[in-house]
């Protein structure tokens, strides 16, 4: 357990390009800030160094898009996306084999465009945010001049559907309920209220309450926090198809900054950022944490604390088997894997990244 970040981030920038299995039993390893284990100085990390399961390929993007084999450790472009080196995007999943993505450009032909295999750029005249549809289409929302548009394209960039609204529609989800988003009234208002809209017309179906923040969708449900409730916010859990909602206390009064839900939808990894001594008398470091949605029960991922103002990115494999953390350093992002009962395992490869540069999402 003494080891420290540099040995292995210099373990796997060597070995990057190629690793063969690691022994039976990898020795374990305490990964910390160059500088010692201070909180503020660096996450901590403590499991074993090793591999990811067979199959398991997660997308990285938001700083240059690329895919993550932890199995054979390989990293490669994003397949079919024409995006120049180093180009941010955020990168949808239409399916299987089908991504989309939506990416800033600059220059003289500046802009956000929405970027599909096979398919010229298209300019999206305002911010855009995407969504895959369920009934086949790509769900763009565009916000312009204090009020939104929703389009639904098909696979040739054709218009199936489209509608419009005062003020700014988020989409969050489409799901067997309907589109979820979240809508403001008018710029200046601080909390949307999220929402259960059809998607082709945008009539509200439900309205499901003020929300400070949304965390999570998956296609039963929508976790997420109410607006105006102070330190001791309850996490809120409503069921989109009948709209019950139960409410769970949150450790500690933290509030997470990231959630997501398991694939069963039985599971909510939450992932709390750490705590500053400015805003408590005490710092305290970050952490994550498995939500049983039916008994409330709490379980800590054991092994890993972020400091101060940093929380770690989380996500499912597709089978559910394993939860996924992208933990931050400054320049670097390490992949280490959690499941119940389990030392976590460290994925021997430094990708390049830091706060808030990167979003994991596991491919299927």
């Amino acid at each position: 357990m003494g080891l420290v970040a540099v040995a292995l981030f210099g373990y796997a920038v060597s070995h990057r390009h190629g690793v063969g299995r690691p022994p039976d039993e990898p020795p374990a390893i305490d990964v910390a800030a160059r500088d010692g284990p201070r909180l503020g100085s660096g996450p901590r990390l403590s499991g074993r160094v090793g591999l990811g399961p067979p199959g398991l390929r997660l997308l990285v993007d938001r700083a240059e898009p690329r895919v993550v084999d932890v199995h054979t450790l390989a990293v490669t472009p994003v397949p079919g996306l024409q995006l120049p080196p180093g180009q941010p995007a955020r990168v949808v999943q239409l399916g299987r084999g089908r991504l989309a993505a939506v990416a800033p450009l600059y220059g003289r032909h500046g802009g956000t465009y929405l970027v599909r295999p096979g398919r010229p750029p298209k300019l999206l005249r305002g911010v855009g945010m995407v969504v895959p549809g369920r009934d086949g289409t790509l769900v763009v929302a565009v916000s312009r001049l204090g009020a939104s548009t929703v389009t639904g394209f098909d696979a040739a960039h054709r218009v199936r559907w489209q509608w419009s609204r005062r003020g700014t529609v988020d989409p969050l989800r489409d799901t067997p309920a309907g589109l979820v988003v979240a809508s403001y009234r008018t710029a200046t208002v601080a909390y949307p209220q999220l929402q259960v809209v059809d998607r082709r017309t945008g009539t509200v179906r439900r309205r499901l309450g003020e929300a400070r923040r949304a965390l999570a969708v998956d296609d039963r449900s929508v976790a997420w926090l109410p607006a105006r409730c102070g330190l001791d916010c309850p996490l809120v859990r409503t069921e989109l198809a009948v709209g019950t909602t139960r409410g769970y206390r949150l450790p500690e009064r933290r509030v997470p900054a990231a959630a997501a839900f398991a694939p069963d939808g039985r599971h909510l990894a939450l992932s709390f950022p750490g705590v500053p001594v400015s805003t408590r008398p005490w710092a305290k470091p970050g952490f994550v944490a498995v939500l049983d949605v039916r008994t409330g029960a709490l379980t800590r991922v054991a092994g890993l604390s972020t400091p101060a103002s940093q929380h770690v990115d989380v996500t499912w494999s597709a089978d559910g088997r394993w939860l996924v953390l992208g933990v931050s350093w400054p320049e670097q992002e390490l992949i280490a894997l959690w499941r119940p009962n389990s030392r976590l395992v460290i994925v021997p490869l430094a990708l390049p990244g830091g706060p808030a540069t990167a979003r994991l999402t596991a491919l299927y």
